[in-house]
């Protein structure tokens, strides 16, 4: 087994996993502790945070991106400010720090000024909400290849430069981050772009937290059942489209456990 070097001066950008503050890696918990000074996204978990060290400085990030654009260069300052004056720095985000979120541009900014940095993976949504939904990304017979896209690009959410020509028919299973505002946009797309409007499509909500919610529907009924169950939808969710959702009935684990469970 590896294990990053002590250090100070350096900066360990760790994966806090999907929600269920359990799914954050033995080897995310370690570094965790290792930090003097932490930076931690305010939809990471208390759990997690309270596994800091006792005289850890904790900063809690209240702001998204959407909010204050400039955000991640004041954060990104902030690190590299305390890993120059000797800490050792932790950055905390949901999810996993390299898909779809931030922490890339946290480890391009220590490389620029030649900080060290380790990067602790987590455990994805994409994988995760899916898993805890009953929905097999993968599955012979039916998805070989999977891909993982974005709902929008730019901050007000209204725009995004996926291919949709290429990913509508090009993948047996998509996910789709930060998609349900562009959801009608999307359905549009796959089907435009030669996507079965019967494809099995499901929205997970909350993935792996009690608040855990799917609603699944065809690629063609998918936008209509969201806006009827409006009340409970809850954000996170993903969206997954694919032959796989077909298993969710049978599958389903989490929000309704087996009788023998």
């Amino acid at each position: 087994m590896t294990t990053s070097p002590p250090c100070s001066g350096c900066v360990y950008i760790i994966g806090a996993g999907p929600g269920d503050p359990e799914l954050i890696t033995i080897k995310g918990f370690k570094a965790l502790r290792k930090c003097s000074i932490v930076f931690y996204d305010a939809t990471v978990a208390q759990y997690i945070i309270d596994h800091c060290r006792p005289d850890a400085e904790r900063v809690r990030l209240e702001e998204t991106l959407t909010d204050n654009p400039a955000l991640m260069e004041e954060v990104n300052a902030r690190i590299i400010a305390a890993a120059q004056a000797g800490h050792t720095v932790g950055l905390v985000q949901e999810g996993d720090p390299f898909i779809f979120g931030l922490g890339a541009e946290t480890a391009r900014a220590a490389a620029r000024h030649q900080i060290p940095f380790y990067v602790i993976p987590g455990i994805t949504s994409a994988i995760a909400a899916a898993a805890y939904a009953g929905i097999p990304l993968t599955y012979r017979g039916y998805s070989s290849t999977v891909a993982f896209a974005t709902g929008h690009t730019d901050l007000n959410k209204k725009y995004t430069d996926v291919d949709w020509a290429k990913v509508a028919t090009g993948v047996s299973t998509l996910v789709v981050f930060m998609g349900l505002d562009n959801l009608r946009m999307i359905v549009q797309k796959m089907i435009e772009h030669g996507r079965d409007p019967r494809t099995p499509t499901a929205i997970v909500c909350c993935g792996t937290t009690p608040q855990q919610h799917t609603i699944a529907a065809t690629l063609g009924e998918i936008a209509r059942r969201v806006e009827e169950n409006e009340l409970a939808i809850r954000m996170p969710a993903i969206i997954i489209i694919g032959d796989v959702v077909g298993l969710h009935e049978e599958l389903r684990w989490f929000e309704k456990p087996p009788a023998e469970a």
